[in-house]
């Protein structure tokens, strides 16, 4: 309540247009609704923190979790990728180079971790994520690039790599059985104390719940259950299905690393969401748990994307750049195929419309924005993000919001 009064207090004292002056009643409502939005979500009104060209935008990758295992967001990064190279003169520029924050849920999580921690190149991330499409979407069969179990896919590409490890700021979503509350793998709180740095294996193993029953801080304090194996797949991702909220809401929240981030207009966020799956109406004739869950993940996925547009108001169309398959044709549709289809926008009230431009056309846009900012900061002597290089004794946003919500050893036993 406290909240929501805040928020029309706000409203109240913000001067809004005249429907005449904004040409309808959508363009009203559209206002209104992100003012509030905002407010609520992050705690400042677009209009009160306006971009500030000086300092430079915060860079942001999402990579959702998703049915698909995370087919469209790989070959997505690799065309990404490539552009960038070819944009920079640089064969050898990866993802990260150009991105300040990574995260990612589900197979996602796989593909923040490897491109940050691993530095991993696009192309190769893309072709571990085709040969073990399965186990990154939550099933326990065994991959066809390592056959042994679900978990040497993870132990193989990530070794004795821990989340402290990532060479920038890396936030992974789980969903943990012992507490039924989601909690977020963050290295500004890794770098902080033992108790929250974790091998990245098992972190994505769990994101992807397909992991061991227990996951165990470095120091053992902090212990998390992971979705129980053969319940379906897909329960952890689906908890957190789309990681953007978390993304943003960590930025504008850590002045320590973003100590210029005031609003949506000092961000670029780049989404990646999935291929577009079977229509829910064909799932629910014959419903099981796997389809009841790829549902949800669906749902959850579409309204985090329609709220963070909402909360980038006018900036949308450039800050936010969100991709996934339109759904349109219906049935599978082929990461590369996804890629070549116009590119779709969450409306107000109205669903998705249709862009002008393709997912692949829109990317490279992107890409074109990325390499502008990164040359911008090469003659800038004010650095846009400070990343934390060692523990200190504060908490991060991500840890404050969590900690009520681990189990610890004490108390895990008691747990049911």
């Amino acid at each position: 309540m406290a909240a929501t009064a805040a928020s029309l207090a706000l409203l109240d004292r913000t001067p809004l247009p005249s429907p005449a002056t904004l040409g309808n009643s959508d363009r009203l409502s559209q206002e209104i609704f992100s003012i509030l939005e905002s407010n609520f979500l992050f705690g400042a009104s677009p209009m009160e923190a306006p971009y500030s060209s000086s300092a430079g935008r915060v860079r942001v990758l999402s990579i959702d979790g998703g049915a698909d295992g995370g087919l469209l967001a790989a070959a997505a990064l690799a065309r990404l990728e490539r552009k960038l190279q070819d944009l920079s003169g640089n064969p050898e520029a990866r993802v990260a180079d150009f991105f300040d924050l990574a995260a990612g849920s589900g197979a996602g999580g796989f593909l923040a971790a490897a491109l940050f921690a691993r530095r991993m190149p696009a192309d190769e991330a893309r072709d571990v994520v085709v040969k073990n499409r399965k186990v990154l979407s939550g099933h326990r069969g065994g991959g066809m690039l390592f056959r042994r179990s679900p978990e040497s896919v993870f132990r193989k590409v990530f070794g004795e790599l821990t989340v402290r490890d990532s060479t920038k700021p890396l936030l992974i979503p789980c969903y943990d059985m012992a507490t039924a509350a989601p909690f977020v793998f963050s290295r500004a709180d890794a770098v902080e104390a033992d108790a929250f740095d974790f091998p990245l294996w098992q972190v994505c193993a769990a994101a992807c719940g397909v992991g061991p029953a227990e996951v165990a801080s470095l120091d053992g304090r902090t212990r998390l259950r992971a979705a129980a194996p053969g319940s379906g797949g897909g329960g952890a991702s689906a908890a957190v299905a789309n990681p953007t909220a978390v993304a943003v809401t960590h930025v504008l929240h850590n002045k320590r690393e973003f100590p210029f981030a005031a609003g949506a207009g000092d961000l670029v966020v780049l989404s990646l969401g999935g291929s577009a799956a079977a229509s829910p109406a064909a799932s629910l004739l014959r419903p099981s748990s796997s389809s009841l869950l790829r549902i949800a993940g669906a749902c959850q996925a579409d309204m985090v994307d329609q709220a963070v547009s909402m909360a980038f108001g006018e900036n949308r169309g450039r800050n936010y750049i969100r991709i996934q398959g339109n759904g349109i044709a219906g049935g599978e549709t082929t990461a590369e195929a996804a890629l070549a289809e116009r590119g779709v926008e969450s409306v107000l009230f109205r669903g998705r419309m249709l862009m002008e431009k393709t997912n692949g056309e829109r990317l490279d846009g992107v890409a074109e924005q990325l390499v502008r900012e990164h040359h911008r900061r090469l003659e800038s002597k004010t650095p846009v993000v400070l990343v934390k290089p060692s523990a200190t004794p504060r908490t991060s946003s991500s840890s404050a919001s969590t900690l009520i919500t681990v189990s610890t050893n004490s108390s895990s036993s008691e747990s049911p």
